[in-house]
């Protein structure tokens, strides 16, 4: 795979070349117990190096040694190797359409460079979670602009990933390359195997702005990009057969049904994240429960 044209994306991880480099002397093979002291070196609760806070976003270097797909790779630190994941992006899983393919991008791109890993936290795999660069370039952003990657809308904090990914969909680029009945978000692709969910939601008419309103409601707005504006959202669902509304309030995620008791009065705005379902298994799945009564 040929290169692109290297991403700048603004926000947090952006011109990470130009930021403090943290090398941390830990002792032996990094274990769980390492990848956690690592996570708390770099979140500023205690440092390796002098004068480095939590606010500088220090990064640590090692080398690409092995990609396991196409959001973890194995690096090589000066301490022993470790398992990164990388921040805000989630690609197909390798039994999913375009999983070897992306995989083998992110292989093309990092297998056996150099890399800075800004340090975001541990995951439950015991995993150090990274936005992964090449000198100023985010690797992850540049995974997401090629097609090859989704912006992972459960941790992302950036709001340019949302656009970058409505770009290369609009472009078809990489997976949007596929059939639309293809694009099935990883996330519940492995909700789906685990017997977690039953159907997909519907991403064929996905926007940057309804990834935006996706992203989670704690994230500052100082993390963001400027929004990125898809027009008015709709008001009536964009299929006769899709007309389950699915609502957002303080109650939470609720999808209402065409003749239940609070159907008519609720109003559907997608620039929040709300959105028209044509099934019920389909609003399951992607995260909204029935109203009490219905």
């Amino acid at each position: 795979m040929t290169e692109a044209t290297a991403v700048k994306v603004e926000g947090p991880w952006a011109g990470l070349r130009r930021r403090k480099v943290m090398q941390c002397g830990l002792a032996s093979r990094l274990t769980a117990i390492h990848v956690a002291l690592l996570v708390a070196a770099c979140a500023g609760l205690w440092s390796c190096t002098n004068g480095v806070s939590a606010e500088q976003s220090p990064v640590v270097v090692g080398t690409v040694t092995h990609v396991f797909d196409g959001d973890t790779i194995k690096v090589q630190l000066d301490s022993g190797p470790i398992i990164v994941r990388l921040h805000s992006i989630d690609t197909p899983e390798h039994d999913q359409p375009w999983g070897p393919e992306a995989t083998a991008a992110l292989a093309s791109r990092v297998q056996g460079r150099q890399v800075s890993l800004g340090v975001v936290t541990q995951d439950s795999y015991d995993r150090l979670v990274a936005d992964v660069s090449l000198g100023d370039q985010s690797v992850n952003a540049w995974m997401v602009q090629q097609g090859d990657a989704w912006a992972y809308r459960h941790y992302l904090e950036d709001r340019s990933y949302c656009a970058l990914e409505a770009a290369a969909r609009t472009e078809h680029r990489g997976l949007w390359s596929l059939p639309p009945d293809t694009w099935r978000a990883p996330w519940q692709w492995r909700a789906v195997e685990r017997g977690e969910a039953v159907a997909y939601t519907d991403y064929s008419r996905e926007t940057a702005t309804r990834c935006i309103a996706a992203m989670p409601a704690h994230v500052p707005s100082g993390n963001a990009a400027a929004p990125v504006t898809g027009g008015p959202a709709p008001a009536r669902p964009s299929s006769a057969d899709c007309r389950i509304k699915g609502n957002i309030s303080s109650k939470g995620r609720i999808y209402h049904l065409p003749g239940s008791g609070s159907y008519d009065q609720t109003q559907i705005d997608e620039a929040r994240g709300e959105r028209w379902f044509c099934t019920e298994a389909e609003a399951r799945a992607a995260g909204w429960r029935p109203a009490a009564g219905r």
